[in-house]
């Protein structure tokens, strides 16, 4: 352990082009004592774990992970590093926080497959595909997963929230194809976190979700979201997939 510490830290320390008396002076200690700690011949005190975490920008538990994930390690930055960049990027944030949402969903997903109640489970991240397909006793079911807009100043207040029923980006070909038909999902699970500050979702059959006056194949873009499950929305996702195989 203490030579994988070591090697951690040196890591840390090169990427940010940083001899080991830089990183000495930064942590207020002997540059022979730094070089002993990365060659793991150096125990360390939880005191002296804490101000090299500080000195190098991370943390202790970034420092005692045996290997960084993949992700850092291909990118050569620590998960400090990512949530920095991120405070400085609106459109990064809100990507990030569409991203996180898909990943809550999914661990309820996974635990209603451990659980039988959904059999195959496919998390997609591709242009044109839904964020989820899955199945129930042999029918598939495709599910849509949307943050609802941020209110700002609003957060937690009884304003109505909405969500934005419109993809990334139009087809390749240039199509106009950015809006959702009555029948392309099942199932709109929409997280509530940019209201409450929670994970937490409510769910509808797709064919409860308001259509177009102009044009009833296609599904209105803003939609609105009750502030606690009612009428079609459903607090748990598989109430809303029972309600969307009727």
């Amino acid at each position: 352990m203490l030579r994988l510490l070591g090697q951690r830290i040196r890591e840390l320390r090169e990427r940010r082009g940083w001899s080991q008396e830089e990183l000495a002076r930064r942590s207020d200690r002997h540059f022979t004592y730094i070089g002993r700690i990365e060659r793991g011949e150096q125990n360390v005190t939880v005191e002296v774990l804490l101000e090299i975490a500080r000195a190098l920008d991370t943390t202790p538990d970034q420092l005692l992970a045996v290997a960084p994930p993949k992700l850092l390690a291909n990118w050569g930055v620590t998960a400090n590093d990512i949530v920095e960049a991120l405070s400085h990027g609106f459109r990064a944030q809100v990507d990030v926080k569409g991203k996180l949402a898909e990943l809550m969903l999914y661990r309820e997903l996974t635990r209603l497959r451990a659980a039988g109640e959904i059999q195959n489970l496919q998390w997609l991240d591709e242009d044109g595909k839904p964020d989820f397909i899955l199945g129930l006793r042999g029918r598939q079911i495709i599910v849509e997963c949307k943050n609802v807009r941020s209110a700002g100043e609003l957060r937690g207040d009884t304003a109505p929230m909405k969500v934005e029923l419109q993809k990334t980006r139009n087809s390749k070909d240039g199509t106009q194809t950015r809006g959702y038909t009555v029948d392309q999902f099942g199932v709109l699970s929409a997280c509530l976190f940019n209201r409450t500050g929670r994970w937490t979702f409510l769910h509808v059959a797709s064919r409860h979700l308001a259509t177009r006056p102009k044009d009833p194949g296609f599904l209105v873009i803003m939609q609105n979201v009750p502030p606690a499950p009612g009428g079609a929305w459903r607090e748990t996702i598989m109430e809303a997939i029972r309600d969307a195989v009727q």
